[in-house]
């Protein structure tokens, strides 16, 4: 019998048969620590580079892109720190659902802070996983795709905590063929092969900098460090086999598990649903507006009066002979404080309503009138009122994309009328929005539930976000705080 071998593939001569040794799917799309098996996995084109690298974005700077145009979006940039804060709410706290009420409503019992259940207490308290969540919660509401880095003990047999590592420095290894991530890379130099500011504005060009070289892979390859990429839908035997391989090395001993908010169409990298609002050019709007307005400001005369006075209002003030023998010096002095005079009566709320009255000469044939100091109000052609209400438009539309509602973040809409709802509305609106992040908060908190399963922690521990809610603010009530979990 001749049996020929290449690769996965076999042919067998005398039976005339040919064979293929094909995978067994790791088991991904399931809950984290239970066995189960992959879906299809669709074949994706490689792109070819040197690194192997998944491109994000065209040029491989879509984040960092990101928030360049979000530099002067102020409007944009506090909506997502506000979603961040709100995400984590008033802390994390660990517990178990006890009993499930007729109305469906869970009853959650925290842990206690003795024996087994305090060690659980001193790790997801410990002082860097509070700046761990900030970090991690910022890149969560920015891009979607998050990449933390979960810390295994020198024997490798617990996490000891994670550390965040930036979405904008974090790349996938392009997948293999059964859809499963096998590496991240680290990089603070993706794709810079240029001065990037200047991509965004020609007048911030860098002064002084060498061309850096043409191939963006020559520089993406010297500054470049390589993780082990934890698989996010089998995350605890993906850690454990990793930690298996890592375990007889010296040094630090960790790998990447990638926490993202899902997105439709996408392979690699998710995209946010604010970002919506970017393509459609209102954070370019929000951006110019202010812009235009400090130019206006800067640049354009503010004129409300055009103001008329005859040549001959001093002669006939102080008389033909005596104006001339004034002197340029006086004559000057005099029309200052003429001009000084209607300037204080035409400004200032004190003077509002009053009424200026002049005499002026009436041609006795033909009735021409001459002598008369006229006062003619200007109409503002700056549009400042509707440039004010676009940008208020723009602010909303950015906010509403982020799922932020206005009113809670302090936006109105300014030059309508139309401000902020009353008390109760906030705190009806901030329930609604605390009861919609449930679900984005247990995906954001897979890092925990990771720690708790590779850590032999109970299976039946769950997490919570605390939230404060302020009530009973109507009129004649003294506001209270009522603590909820979600």
């Amino acid at each position: 019998m001749s049996v020929t071998m290449d690769g996965p593939v076999a042919y067998l001569s005398d039976s005339k048969s040919a064979v293929y040794f094909s995978r067994v799917n790791a088991k991904a799309g399931t809950y984290q620590g239970k066995k189960g098996e992959k879906g299809t996995a669709l074949p994706i084109q490689q792109l070819q580079n040197a690194l192997g690298v998944a491109f994000w974005g065209e040029d491989n700077r879509f984040p960092q892109n990101i928030e360049q145009q979000m530099a002067y979006c102020g409007v944009g940039k506090s909506g997502l720190d506000w979603k961040a804060r709100m995400l984590y709410g008033n802390g994390i706290v660990p517990g178990r659902i006890t009993d499930i009420k007729d109305d469906g409503t869970e009853v959650f019992t925290s842990l206690k802070r003795v024996g087994a259940d305090k060690a659980i207490y001193d790790v997801i308290e410990q002082r860097s996983m509070f700046r761990f969540w900030m970090e991690f919660l910022q890149d969560w509401s920015w891009y979607g795709n998050c990449f933390p880095e979960a810390i295994f003990s020198k024997d490798c047999t617990n996490i000891t905590g994670f550390t965040h590592q930036e979405s904008c420095d974090s790349r996938f290894q392009q997948m293999a063929d059964d859809g499963s991530f096998s590496k991240v890379y680290l990089s603070k130099m993706w794709g810079a092969s240029s001065d990037q500011y200047v991509k965004f504005d020609p007048k911030k060009r860098v002064l002084g900098l060498i061309d850096n070289p043409k191939l963006v892979d020559m520089i993406d390859k010297k500054f470049l460090k390589t993780l082990d990429c934890i698989d996010m839908y089998n995350a605890v035997d993906s850690a454990k086999s990793i930690a298996g391989k890592l375990k007889s090395g010296n040094g630090l001993k960790s790998a990447i598990l990638p926490v993202n908010y899902p997105s439709v169409n996408k392979t690699y990298y998710q995209v946010p649903t604010w970002d919506g609002a970017r393509l459609a050019g209102w954070v370019e709007i929000a951006s110019k507006i202010p812009s235009l307005i400090k130019t206006l400001f800067a640049k354009a005369f503010s004129i409300r009066y055009h103001i008329e006075i005859p040549k001959t209002f001093f002669e006939d003030k102080f008389g033909p002979e005596t104006w001339e023998g004034m002197g340029e010096a006086k004559q000057t002095k005099a029309k200052k404080d003429l001009l000084e005079e209607m300037d204080k009566f035409l400004s200032g709320s004190d003077n509002a309503f009053k009424s200026f009255v002049t005499y002026f000469d009436v041609a006795r044939i033909g009735k021409e009138e001459y002598g008369r100091v006229k006062i003619t109000p200007i109409n503002d052609t700056s549009n400042l009122d509707k440039e004010m209400i676009t940008q208020s438009a723009a602010d909303s539309q950015i906010l509403v994309a982020m799922g932020v509602n206005p009113s809670l973040s302090g936006a109105g809409k300014i030059g309508t009328g139309q401000q902020r709802s009353g008390g109760s509305d906030l705190v009806e609106n901030y329930l609604v929005y605390c009861a919609g992040l449930n679900l984005e908060r247990q995906v954001a908190l897979e890092p925990l539930y990771l720690m708790r399963d590779f850590n032999g922690w109970d299976s039946d521990i769950v997490f919570r976000v605390r939230d404060t809610v302020v009530n009973n603010i109507s009129a004649g009530n003294n506001p209270t705080t009522q603590k909820t979990v979600n």
